[in-house]
């Protein structure tokens, strides 16, 4: 059987002032999750003439032409499924493409910055933490979240309570998903850690990155879930 070929959606890194090239990055972590757990991984990258993007995560007012829209989605055609990156900035065509994505009913999760491009993408928004409480730039450090019965996400972790790391500036508040997805998690102070799109294949989004916690076992059953999803 072929392995199903996985999309991660390449994430435009900050140039710093030493560094004369535009990157746009995927990481490694990932890849290898999704290599490990059955998929085989390419970048997918924007289309857009330019070599500056949205340098923020809070809003981008780019309005992608049809023809740039559509390159994006003959890239999407390639793919089974699909990885949207964390990141400190976030772009457009990440949320076009997860439009189209959750349009074509292709699996997809998001991480991080990709949990809020899944949120812009479905017509909702992400507020900034201004108390940065979530923001710690540790991947030892650990906080609880509680996973809610009769999700995916609990048949996969199979308990209600469960660590994550929390490496994010922009939160979601109850309020702004329990409309539009269903909540599958909540973290210690009441903001949503991850939610789910039910009449989808797949679609999930997930506020700690996973990718950064290999020697826990829930990394490879997500991926495994998520690669045979997209078979």
């Amino acid at each position: 059987m072929k392995r199903p070929i996985i999309g991660i959606i390449g994430k435009v890194q900050p140039q710093y002032g030493e560094d004369i090239w535009h990157r746009i990055d995927e990481v490694d972590e990932i890849r290898y999750l999704i290599v490990k757990n059955g998929g085989t991984a390419i970048m997918l990258l924007p289309t857009e003439t330019t070599l500056r993007f949205n340098d923020n995560d809070i809003e981008d007012n780019t309005v992608l032409s049809d023809e740039e829209k559509n390159e994006l989605y003959r890239q999407i055609d390639l793919c089974d499924g699909f990885i949207l990156q964390g990141g400190l900035y976030s772009a457009n065509y990440e949320i076009e493409m997860a439009k189209r994505i959750i349009e074509l009913d292709k699996p997809l999760i998001g991480i991080c910055a990709g949990f809020n491009n899944i949120l812009r993408a479905i017509g909702t928004e992400v507020i900034e933490d201004k108390t940065k409480s979530h923001d710690i730039y540790d991947k030892e450090y650990r906080h609880k979240i509680s996973i809610i019965n009769g999700t995916k996400l609990f048949d996969l972790i199979r308990k209600e309570e469960y660590n994550v790391n929390s490496i994010h500036s922009m939160i979601a508040p109850k309020e702004n998903v329990e409309k539009y997805a269903s909540i599958s998690s909540i973290s210690y102070d009441d903001l949503v850690e991850s939610f789910e799109l039910d009449n989808k294949k797949f679609v999930m989004g997930i506020k700690w990155h996973p990718e950064l916690m290999l020697e826990d076992e829930f990394p490879n059953k997500l991926f495994k879930e998520f690669i045979s999803k997209c078979q």
